[in-house]
């Protein structure tokens, strides 16, 4: 651990024991200089043989005094980096900026410094989840840490400890709200910790020109995909949203739902539909916006998901997603997220999903960077089993991909999310007549990108993307542009991941590879089949 922290740790011991104390209890444990350099990195086994001491000579357990270092810790730590701590950030601000602007400070100036890696992903203005992982598996460290920036920041924050490292979990999630705050306390846009751009091209990309004269139409993710996606989001607003300069006003970002959705329940809300309470507005896309909400009648956290007006003033599309969203509804499964409500507000429809914890497979992926092959399978196997619901009520998901695999806390259970694009098999016959085309560019099928007619079989393909990706840490056909992408998917055969990656079983290579067919044919005919291969491939693993 690095010497800064033990200075911390010896400031923090006279401080609770007493000076003269604390370095004779140094000099009995054999630490004859009692002396830490700030410059120096020391064993693991010091830090905790000085925590230890502190332990024994208070009277109290380690865990208590590792908490109670913690607050101290904190509020240090705030006076020590402040230059890179903005004025307006409270406790969550803090925490969600830990690991881009405070750890990255600390690397900087301290050379040989490793502050464990965090993961602060924000779910509203009040709400936080925070995942946490180290082999020192501080835990306790931590929720000091937190306890006493609230102290310094005078907030009442809510810890709630849904995963721990000393309980074998791989990492630490912690669920934080913030109960109380003072009036001057400010908060985040969401559009930070979102895939929202806040510079909106007025003009149309060429790309996107060049889509539309190849009769092809596509709602991309912007700052998902790695594609330069047109500016979709400007279509998104009203035009008095939008300043001279073409830059969405943050204060304005949710001003245009105000005029769909019913008045706020209670006053610090956003708004209302029916029974059930916004409070934040988690993000916003091609096809509408995320809420997250408590139903009133349960006081049961949901997510509620509202089809942005410009989709739904076409009375088809409407009617569309409101037919599909209630097949959705039937299917049950453990590895699909629950459809529990569809209705309309102002003309909007929207469904309201259980509120899931834990982070997207693309999270996980990147927090963990390679993922063992046992891990790679058992995603994919708990992924077909919820597609094989999905398919038995006759759906197609049509976008499945990192960010729509959901990665359950405590349970690590995988879910499928995000049913926006799916069709019913019937619908979308009729749908590829028009040729348009709907998903996310590097993970669809060349039938879906070509406006063709597709089946249960392109979810298939879109997996085989998933798995690619999870594999070799690249996504198969992403290219410079859009045309390009376009182009590798229906013409350009990947390399097989076995090449690439040492130590990838070719049983593994060569099913991600029958899964990437260029023709459905070639690819697994259901379910059923896919998922015997896929755990004859774990089976042989051992």
């Amino acid at each position: 651990m690095h010497g800064l922290i033990l200075l911390q740790l010896q400031k923090f011991a006279q401080h609770s024991i007493g000076a003269e104390q604390w370095r004779s209890l140094l000099k009995e444990a054999g630490f004859e200089e009692g002396v830490f350099s700030a410059g120096r990195i020391y064993d693991d086994q010091q830090v905790v043989r000085l925590v230890v001491i502190a332990a024994n000579a208070l009277g109290v357990p380690v865990d208590q005094v590792l908490e109670s270092f913690g607050r101290f810790l904190s509020t240090e730590l705030v006076r020590l980096y402040q230059r890179v701590i903005k004025p307006e950030w409270k406790t969550l601000d803090i925490i969600e900026n830990t690991e881009t602007f405070i750890h990255s400070a600390v690397r900087v100036g301290n050379p040989g410094a490793m502050p464990p890696p965090l993961d602060a992903i924000r779910i509203g203005p009040d709400d936080l989840q925070l995942l946490y992982s180290s082999e020192r598996k501080l835990c306790q460290l931590a929720i000091g840490i937190i306890k006493g920036l609230a102290d310094h920041f005078h907030e009442v924050i809510e810890i709630q400890h849904d995963a721990c490292m000393l309980l074998g979990d791989p990492f630490c999630t912690f669920q934080l709200k913030r109960v109380q705050r003072r009036n001057d306390t400010q908060q985040i846009s969401l559009s930070n910790t979102v895939a929202l751009d806040h510079t909106l091209e007025l003009q149309e990309p060429l790309e996107r020109k060049a889509s539309s004269e190849l009769g092809v139409t596509l709602e991309l993710e912007s700052g998902k995909t790695g594609i330069e996606s047109s500016s979709s989001q400007y279509d998104f607003y009203s035009s008095d949203l939008i300043s001279s300069e073409g830059v969405l006003e943050p204060s304005k970002k949710t001003a245009i739902w105000e005029y769909f959705l019913q008045p706020a329940i209670v006053p610090s809300d956003l708004a209302s539909i029916g029974p059930y309470r916004l409070i934040a507005k988690h993000g916003e896309g091609g096809m509408g916006a995320v809420f997250r909400g408590i139903d009133t009648r349960t006081d049961q956290s949901v997510a509620i998901k509202v089809v942005h007006p410009r989709i739904a003033e076409n009375e088809n599309s409407r009617k569309r997603f409101l037919r599909e969203t209630r097949a959705v509804q039937l299917i049950k499964s453990p590895h699909v997220v629950e459809v529990r409500d569809v209705g309309e507000v102002g003309g909007l429809p929207y469904m309201v999903m259980e509120f899931l914890r834990g982070m997207s497979v693309q999270a996980h992926r990147e927090r963990f960077q390679n993922l063992p092959v046992h891990e790679i399978l058992r995603i994919a196997i708990e992924t077909v089993a919820g597609l094989s619901e999905v398919h038995r009520c006759g759906i197609i998901h049509r976008d499945l991909k990192p960010e729509n695999l959901w990665v359950e806390s405590p349970s690590l259970r995988i879910k499928i999310i995000d049913f926006g694009l799916a069709r019913n098999i019937e619908e979308e016959m009729r749908l590829t007549r028009s040729g348009s085309c709907l998903g996310t560019p590097s993970y669809m099928s060349p039938e879906q990108a070509l406006g063709e007619s597709m089946d249960f079989r392109s979810d298939f393909f879109s997996l085989g993307c998933v798995m690619y990706e999870l594999t070799t840490g690249t996504r198969p056909f992403e290219r410079e542009g859009l045309i390009s992408t376009l182009n590798a998917l229906t013409k350009e055969e990947p390399k097989p991941p076995s090449e690439l990656v040492e130590g990838i079983p070719n049983s593994l290579s060569d099913l991600i590879s029958t899964l990437l067919s260029k023709n459905p044919d070639g690819r697994p005919a259901n379910c059923s089949v896919l998922s015997g291969q896929l755990t004859t491939v774990l089976d042989a693993l051992g």
